[in-house]
């Protein structure tokens, strides 16, 4: 089965965000962490707008005390 965005991906997404802190990635960034991992296993999965909008929000979330 391809690998798509899930909720998995996500929680790994907000784990390296905060991995990252003080110096918190971008959105931009982000988004291309997802892409990366899914292209590293072997997905050819597009991101939605949906997902967009999903990295977004835990972006917004796992940053939000710098805000």
């Amino acid at each position: 089965m391809e690998l798509q965005f899930t909720w998995y991906v996500s929680n790994q997404l907000q784990d390296w965000i905060v991995s990252k802190k003080p110096n918190y990635p971008d959105l931009e960034e982000c988004i291309a962490w997802v892409e990366e991992k899914l292209k590293r296993e072997g997905s050819s999965y597009e991101l939605t707008t949906e997902d967009l909008e999903d990295i977004e929000i835990a972006h917004e979330f796992q940053t939000s005390d710098i805000n």
